[in-house]
């Protein structure tokens, strides 16, 4: 059955302000991911190896309800995980022993116990030196339309 167009985008709303899951008051964190990984929905959170450079700290975002809107290319509709103050920028302030090749980062509760959602990059990042850094920009969750069915 496919639902409506009301009933699919009330789920992101609902999504989007939910206390139990997008919108703690202890805000989600974003962790980059260093072990290439197929994204599939049924992956557990002992699948990710976090990164360890200096700096690579998992970030906590925004509390609270989270932006929801519809992506007028797709009608996907799109929840974006609100960034901290400096947004999702990690920057390695110690050149690491061995190279790290960031695949990808997760959403996980306050705690990091909970996985939420996964990405991988469109290119992979490898982190050599001081200073090098990455930054996600906007970090959207994607609910297709079409396998919502």
């Amino acid at each position: 059955m496919l639902p409506t167009k009301a009933l699919r985008l009330a789920l992101g709303d609902l999504l989007a302000a939910d206390v139990a899951t997008l919108a703690p008051v202890a805000a989600n964190k974003i962790a980059l991911v260093i072990n290439n990984f197929v994204m599939d929905e049924t992956l557990p959170l002992g699948a990710f190896t976090l990164a360890t450079f200096t700096g690579s700290t998992p970030k906590a975002g925004a509390a609270g309800a989270q932006q929801v809107g519809s992506d007028p290319a797709t009608q996907d509709q799109v929840i974006t995980i609100l960034a901290p103050v400096g947004g999702w920028r990690w920057e390695c302030t110690v050149a690491p022993a061995a190279p790290e090749t960031i695949f990808g980062y997760i959403l996980t509760d306050n705690a990091g116990a909970v996985l939420l959602g996964m990405q991988l990059l469109d290119v992979p990042v490898t982190i050599v030196n001081a200073t090098d850094f990455i930054d996600l920009g906007s970090v959207p969750m994607r609910f297709v339309v079409q396998p919502l069915s």
